[in-house]
Order: structure tokens, then sequence, then C-alpha cells
């Protein structure tokens, strides 16, 4: 089996940390990486409000989007103004999980809407904090979404006519020799000492993988189906890693601490 690799920038807005951006885009260049990004349309997340807001942004967008960027939805104001968890996220904040259809139709109607007054068309979506549940995954289909970067199965499951491409990682996957891996990048997040290593991550990974690292259209070329095998694997792997993972590791700990009794 063949091995691809999609990298993708969360939280692209207009004022986001552009000296870590350009960081990043030096590393894209330099290995001619074509990454997808995460477009939030109208960002009112206080945490992203780093730089001022560039007046060229959405012009910026488009050129690199011309140059085989590929770009997505992400959210629609980057708010987390329910405590859902959502289907595959383990964090209980969310901007669509918890929400009515309704509600969340007309959010991404209106993010939609935002993106195509600045020329921007995209039929690819992917949620804050990886949160969404059925509902957002139904309007996603209603709107004439394809894809969603976003799911805990291995292969592609089709929800609703919406694509939803595998996204086990937070960061940088583990590698294996063959399968399909998004590795997901916040380049905002680098100026912290927790995730200065990123960047290196980011430069380790288009150095040793660069033939394997692929645009989103290379990627997106297997068929999603609604099978109940594919859905069972996603249920199976959710519940080792939000269930029985940190069970063992809280026992790891535990063992940990009580074989360290009586030193010192």
């Amino acid at each position: 089996m063949k091995r691809k690799i999609l990298i993708r920038f969360d939280d692209i807005c207009p004022t986001m940390d552009w000296e870590q951006w350009k960081r990043a885009v030096s590393v894209l260049d330099a290995f001619d990486v074509k990454p997808l990004l995460g477009v939030i349309p109208d960002c009112r997340d206080p945490e992203l409000f780093i730089n001022e807001e560039r007046d060229d942004f959405w012009q910026y967008i488009k050129s690199l989007q011309e140059r085989g960027y590929t770009l997505a939805m992400h959210g629609y104001q980057h708010v987390f103004d329910t405590k859902a968890r959502g289907m595959v996220s383990v964090r209980h904040a969310s901007e669509f999980a918890g929400h009515t259809y309704k509600e969340q139709f007309e959010k991404l109607q209106i993010g939609r809407t935002i993106l195509g007054s600045h020329g921007i068309e995209t039929d690819i979506f992917f949620a804050p904090a990886h949160s969404y549940d059925l509902n957002t995954l139904k309007a996603l289909g209603a709107l004439g979404f394809k894809y969603i970067s976003d799911g805990m199965s291995r292969t592609p499951i089709a929800r609703f006519g919406v694509a939803c491409l595998p996204c086990r990682s937070g960061g940088v996957p583990r590698i294996g020799k063959c399968g399909y891996y998004t590795a997901v990048f916040h380049a905002h997040e680098w100026n912290r000492p927790d995730k200065a290593e990123e960047y290196m991550r980011l430069k380790r990974l288009c150095r040793m993988y660069q033939s394997d690292i692929v645009s989103f259209d290379e990627y997106n070329d297997r068929k999603a189906a609604g099978g109940i095998l594919a859905r069972l694997d996603e249920w199976m792997y959710l519940r080792l890693l939000y269930g029985v993972r940190p069970v063992l590791s809280n026992i790891r700990q535990r063992v940990g601490t009580t074989a360290g009794y009586g030193k010192g």
C-alpha cells in the first residue's frame, strides 16, 4: 500500500501570528509542500487576536490558493459556546456540537457566505477542536460541502453526503510504512515553550517524507463508504483512545509512584 501524508494548518485568520506563519511558509516552500489551510470566516476568538489585522488578508489567502494551497472552512467564528464534546473529541467545548440543526446550518451558511464574498469557494470543512456532531454533518451536506477533515476511522466514512476523512492525530502522527496520515499544525502556538518543538517537527516531517507529502486532491483518492465496519472501527478506536488508554496511563502512574516509595 502507498503512503500519503497531508499537512494541515488550522486557525488561519487576519489577526494570526504572522511571524510564526512566515516561518511555516518558508518550510513549506522549501520542500514544495501544498498544505490544507483552515480559514476562519469571521474570527472572534480572543486567543487568535495576536497581530494587527492584515489589510490584504483575503487577497493573500487567494494568492496561496493560486499557488496550490487548498482552502477549507474552519468553523465560523472559532468561539466555543457549548459544553458538548462532539462525536470524536474528548474536549467538552464546541462551536457546533450541542447546537440544533437550524443553529448549525445558519452558522455554516453565514461562514460560507463570508468566504464567498471574498472570492473563496470551498467544499471542505473542519471544526475547531475536532468537535462536531450529526447535526453538523447534516447541515454540511445540505449546504453542499463534500469533505470534512476529521474522523477516527482508518478509512473515509460517508455521512449525509459528506466524506469524513480520518484525522486521528491532533499533531504529527506516527508515520508507518504505508497508509494515510494527516499532520495538524497551529503555527501561532510555536512561540509557546511547550509548543516550540512543533516547528522542528514540521521541518523533520518535510525533510524525511518529502516524496510522500501530497496535496489535498492527491490525498483524497479513497472512496468513502457508509459501511458498518468503518463505523465500528471508529467506535473501537474512540473507546481505546478515550477509555482504555487513560485507565492504563493512570495505572502506570500509580505503579510508578508506589515503586518510588522508600527511595531518597
